[in-house]
Protein backbone atom coordinates (compact mmCIF):
# COMPACT_ATOMS: atom_id res chain seq x y z
CA UNK A 1 0.00 0.00 0.00
CA UNK A 2 1.67 3.62 -0.86
CA UNK A 3 1.59 6.27 1.62
CA UNK A 4 -1.26 7.96 -0.32
CA UNK A 5 -3.28 5.06 -0.27
CA UNK A 6 -2.40 4.45 3.39
CA UNK A 7 -3.49 8.58 4.00
CA UNK A 8 -6.82 7.83 2.41
CA UNK A 9 -7.98 4.93 3.91
CA UNK A 10 -6.87 6.88 6.94
CA UNK A 11 -9.39 9.84 6.20
CA UNK A 12 -12.12 7.61 5.03
CA UNK A 13 -12.12 5.82 8.56
CA UNK A 14 -12.14 9.42 10.82
CA UNK A 15 -14.13 11.48 8.43
CA UNK A 16 -16.23 9.27 6.05
CA UNK A 17 -19.65 9.23 8.81
CA UNK A 18 -19.29 13.16 8.18
CA UNK A 19 -19.26 13.96 4.54
CA UNK A 20 -21.92 11.24 4.71
CA UNK A 21 -23.82 13.52 7.12
CA UNK A 22 -23.60 16.17 4.40
CA UNK A 23 -24.49 14.19 1.09
CA UNK A 24 -27.51 13.03 2.98
CA UNK A 25 -28.53 16.66 3.80
CA UNK A 26 -28.04 17.79 0.25
CA UNK A 27 -29.07 14.82 -2.23
CA UNK A 28 -31.72 13.57 0.40
CA UNK A 29 -31.10 10.10 -0.60
CA UNK A 30 -28.89 7.88 1.15
CA UNK A 31 -27.57 5.12 -1.90
CA UNK A 32 -26.90 8.69 -3.40
CA UNK A 33 -24.77 9.54 -0.48
CA UNK A 34 -22.73 6.76 0.13
CA UNK A 35 -22.08 6.80 -3.76
CA UNK A 36 -20.96 11.02 -3.49
CA UNK A 37 -18.78 9.90 -0.24
CA UNK A 38 -17.23 7.08 -2.15
CA UNK A 39 -16.48 9.64 -5.13
CA UNK A 40 -15.01 12.06 -2.90
CA UNK A 41 -12.43 9.71 -1.91
CA UNK A 42 -11.74 8.25 -5.00
CA UNK A 43 -10.96 12.09 -6.40
CA UNK A 44 -9.30 12.87 -3.20
CA UNK A 45 -7.03 10.27 -3.42
CA UNK A 46 -6.26 11.32 -7.12
CA UNK A 47 -5.77 15.06 -6.48
CA UNK A 48 -3.95 14.21 -2.98
CA UNK A 49 -0.77 16.15 -4.68
CA UNK A 50 -2.79 19.56 -4.75
CA UNK A 51 -3.67 19.24 -0.92
CA UNK A 52 -2.20 21.80 1.22
CA UNK A 53 -0.12 20.24 3.88
CA UNK A 54 -0.47 21.93 6.96
CA UNK A 55 -3.99 22.33 6.04
CA UNK A 56 -7.35 21.02 7.67
CA UNK A 57 -8.20 18.10 5.63
CA UNK A 58 -11.67 17.93 6.18
CA UNK A 59 -12.40 21.58 4.20
CA UNK A 60 -10.19 20.20 1.39
CA UNK A 61 -12.75 16.87 1.70
CA UNK A 62 -15.60 19.24 1.98
CA UNK A 63 -15.23 21.42 -0.97
CA UNK A 64 -14.77 17.89 -3.15
CA UNK A 65 -17.83 16.11 -1.35
CA UNK A 66 -19.63 19.24 -2.18
CA UNK A 67 -18.93 19.44 -5.63
CA UNK A 68 -19.65 15.76 -6.08
CA UNK A 69 -22.88 16.34 -4.53
CA UNK A 70 -23.98 19.48 -7.01
CA UNK A 71 -22.86 17.11 -9.91
CA UNK A 72 -25.30 14.65 -8.70
CA UNK A 73 -28.13 17.64 -8.24
CA UNK A 74 -27.30 18.75 -11.90
CA UNK A 75 -27.18 15.17 -13.28
CA UNK A 76 -30.74 14.18 -12.06
CA UNK A 77 -32.04 17.70 -13.89
CA UNK A 78 -30.75 17.10 -16.42
CA UNK A 79 -31.79 13.21 -17.25
CA UNK A 80 -34.92 14.63 -16.08
CA UNK A 81 -35.42 13.09 -12.82
CA UNK A 82 -37.53 14.52 -10.52
CA UNK A 83 -36.55 15.44 -7.31
CA UNK A 84 -38.06 12.25 -5.04
CA UNK A 85 -36.27 9.76 -8.17
CA UNK A 86 -39.33 9.76 -10.36
CA UNK A 87 -39.20 10.53 -13.86
CA UNK A 88 -40.75 13.39 -15.27
CA UNK A 89 -43.50 11.38 -16.59
CA UNK A 90 -44.33 10.12 -13.47
CA UNK A 91 -47.51 11.41 -11.57
CA UNK A 92 -46.26 13.84 -8.93
CA UNK A 93 -48.58 13.73 -6.02
CA UNK A 94 -50.87 16.75 -5.64
CA UNK A 95 -48.94 18.98 -3.00
CA UNK A 96 -50.67 20.05 0.48
CA UNK A 97 -52.34 23.68 -0.42
CA UNK A 98 -49.77 26.22 1.27
CA UNK A 99 -46.84 23.62 1.22
CA UNK A 100 -42.83 24.87 0.85
CA UNK A 101 -40.89 23.65 -0.95
CA UNK A 102 -38.44 21.31 0.51
CA UNK A 103 -34.76 22.03 1.11
CA UNK A 104 -33.67 20.03 -1.81
CA UNK A 105 -35.96 21.65 -4.41
CA UNK A 106 -35.14 25.11 -3.38
CA UNK A 107 -31.38 23.68 -3.23
CA UNK A 108 -31.96 22.93 -7.10
CA UNK A 109 -32.87 26.07 -7.80
CA UNK A 110 -30.68 27.76 -5.84
CA UNK A 111 -27.86 25.80 -8.02
CA UNK A 112 -29.45 27.10 -11.03
CA UNK A 113 -29.93 30.95 -10.10
CA UNK A 114 -26.52 32.01 -8.85
CA UNK A 115 -22.79 31.30 -9.51
CA UNK A 116 -20.77 28.03 -8.36
CA UNK A 117 -19.27 30.40 -4.70
CA UNK A 118 -22.68 32.01 -3.88
CA UNK A 119 -24.24 28.52 -4.01
CA UNK A 120 -21.17 26.93 -1.70
CA UNK A 121 -21.58 30.27 0.64
CA UNK A 122 -25.62 29.78 0.99
CA UNK A 123 -24.89 25.79 1.85
CA UNK A 124 -22.65 26.51 4.58
CA UNK A 125 -24.85 29.42 5.85
CA UNK A 126 -28.65 28.27 5.40
CA UNK A 127 -27.71 24.04 5.20
CA UNK A 128 -25.06 23.27 7.34
CA UNK A 129 -25.66 26.31 9.89
CA UNK A 130 -22.06 27.68 9.69
CA UNK A 131 -21.37 31.00 10.87
CA UNK A 132 -19.76 33.71 8.31
CA UNK A 133 -16.23 33.44 9.87
CA UNK A 134 -16.25 29.31 9.25
CA UNK A 135 -17.93 29.42 5.82
CA UNK A 136 -14.78 32.08 4.82
CA UNK A 137 -12.02 29.59 6.80
CA UNK A 138 -13.90 26.85 4.93
CA UNK A 139 -14.09 28.24 1.05
CA UNK A 140 -10.70 30.46 1.51
CA UNK A 141 -12.47 33.38 1.29
CA UNK A 142 -12.20 36.73 3.56
CA UNK A 143 -15.46 36.88 5.91
CA UNK A 144 -16.20 40.39 4.13
CA UNK A 145 -17.03 38.39 0.59
CA UNK A 146 -18.82 35.69 2.42
CA UNK A 147 -21.34 38.60 3.93
CA UNK A 148 -21.31 40.83 0.70
CA UNK A 149 -22.28 37.44 -1.41
CA UNK A 150 -25.46 37.01 1.42
CA UNK A 151 -26.32 40.64 1.12
CA UNK A 152 -26.47 40.75 -2.63
CA UNK A 153 -28.59 36.90 -2.63
CA UNK A 154 -31.05 38.25 0.38
CA UNK A 155 -31.33 41.57 -2.16
CA UNK A 156 -31.98 39.62 -4.70
CA UNK A 157 -34.34 36.96 -4.11
CA UNK A 158 -36.07 38.84 -1.15
CA UNK A 159 -34.75 36.83 1.91
CA UNK A 160 -34.89 38.01 5.38
CA UNK A 161 -31.82 37.88 7.67
CA UNK A 162 -32.19 34.96 10.14
CA UNK A 163 -29.84 35.66 12.41
CA UNK A 164 -26.57 38.15 13.20
CA UNK A 165 -24.27 35.60 12.06
CA UNK A 166 -25.85 33.57 9.26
Amino acid sequence: MTDASHTVEELFHRYAPVLFDRCVRILRDRADAEDAVQETFVLAHRHLGSFRYGDSYLPWLYRIASRVCFKVLRTRQRKGFTLDGRTDAAPAPAPRPGEALDAQRQLVLLAQSVDERTFQILVGAYLDGMTQDEIADHLGISRRAVVKRLTQFRARFGVAKEGSDA
